[in-house]
């Protein structure tokens, strides 16, 4: 099981709004994996007793707390590379989902779609996802 965290499933789905079709539906794909390695439902990722409740009237709203600061070492989306490695399906969708990664890259990954979501990618594969995942996403 891995770890949830939920700010980084909020940026996931800020996507969804993209213009680009197969990013949206890459963003989803994304979202529900780590919501399902996560060990949740998406009912309990969405229940109404986990968003915060409106303040009494009578008490001053919170001063805002300023955006936390990023590692040096943070990655896309908020992970940190000491936290863990990223498993080859998130890499997968981090290089599908990059602003920079080449289209030509974007359509050899679609071809991989299948593989990586069953994770029956080859060693081989793993390596290069892995490369480009520095090389667009990281780098």
């Amino acid at each position: 099981m891995s770890t949830f965290n939920r700010n980084t499933l909020v940026k996931v789905l800020e996507i969804l709004d993209s213009s680009h079709p197969e990013e949206a539906l890459a963003a989803a794909k994304l979202a529900s994996a780590m919501v399902r390695e996560a060990g949740l439902t998406w009912d309990q990722v969405i229940d109404a007793t986990a968003l915060p409740r409106p303040l009494p009237a009578a008490a001053p709203a919170p001063a805002p707390l300023p955006p936390p600061a990023r590692a040096a070492n943070a990655g896309p989306f908020g992970y940190s590379r000491r936290e863990r490695d990223l498993s080859p399906h998130e890499q997968f969708f981090m290089v599908l989902l990059s602003p920079r990664t080449p289209a030509d890259v974007k359509r050899k990954l679609r071809a991989w779609e299948a593989r990586v979501l069953d994770g029956e990618i080859t060693p081989q594969e793993s390596q290069d996802l892995q490369f480009m995942y520095k090389s667009f996403v990281a780098g």
